[in-house]
């Protein structure tokens, strides 16, 4: 129980030039994900903000009184190549209005996510942030079509949680929680950073590609550089708001 309470109480300092520096790797892995090396290591560093992302799909479709059907990261170079495809999430909804509103629900989740991640270490409480995460993970393991990696996920954390909690050096829980809470919010901040300009390219772009946006108008009859600029919006407020804490006295 000590250790538990160890975890659970850990109080971090947090290191904005580490995120900083997680989210800049995140954007020039992401970028250039088609290199032999960055597709693997693309898929290491976006397999939180997928999961965050398509759990965002799964999350707004709870709230809309549909059902969860599957839930899948792509963790194959070859298949992401050959269909463009991070992950994805099928789900049943009501309606058209239920289906908008679990299609909008993606975008959302990534600055969520980071914002509550930066309030969860200003109010001295990262490893309720860090449980959220497994909690959804846990979630993600028992819907998802493919659990072999995910199982394997599951596996190694136990055997590294079971060292880590038999472990008499509460100090090493303490790294961990740092480590752990830098990296999610790294990779967060280079979600919704590169994710803008993402949303921006795919919304001036003439060809024609099937995104969440383009989901929205053809549900909606509304054009979809509304919806972009919403997302766009909170993405930037998110930023702002955290730059207004961190960065200004």
């Amino acid at each position: 129980m000590s250790k538990l309470h160890a975890f659970f109480s850990s109080s971090i300092q947090l290191h904005l030039y580490w995120i900083i520096l997680v989210a800049i790797i995140y954007i020039i892995i992401h970028t250039y994900r088609n290199k032999s090396i960055n597709q693997l290591l693309d898929i290491y560093f976006n397999y939180i903000t997928v999961l965050t992302h398509e759990f965002g799909h799964i999350l707004f479709n709870k709230l809309s009184g549909g059902k969860a059907r599957d839930l899948v990261i792509v963790a194959r170079p070859s298949e992401r190549l050959a269909t463009s495809q991070q992950g994805f999430a099928i789900t049943q909804s009501k309606n058209s209005i239920g289906q908008s509103i679990t299609t909008f629900g993606g975008y959302i989740m990534p600055p969520l996510m980071l914002y509550i991640g930066f309030l969860s270490t200003q109010y001295q409480y990262p490893s309720l942030f860090i449980t959220a995460y497994l909690l959804i993970f846990i979630y993600f393991v028992c819907l998802t079509s493919r659990k072999l990696l995910p199982m394997f996920i599951v596996m190694l954390l136990i055997f590294l949680l079971y060292c880590l909690f038999k472990s008499e050096n509460q100090l090493a829980i303490l790294y961990v929680v740092t480590i752990t809470q830098h990296f999610i919010l790294g990779v967060l901040l280079g979600e919704v950073l590169q994710s803008s300009w993402t949303i921006f390219k795919l919304t001036i772009s003439t060809d024609d590609i099937t995104w969440d946006g383009s989901t929205l108008k053809t549900l909606t009859h509304i054009p979809t550089f509304i919806y972009s600029f919403i997302w766009i919006a909170i993405n930037l407020f998110t930023i702002y708001q955290l730059f207004r804490v961190y960065f200004i006295p």
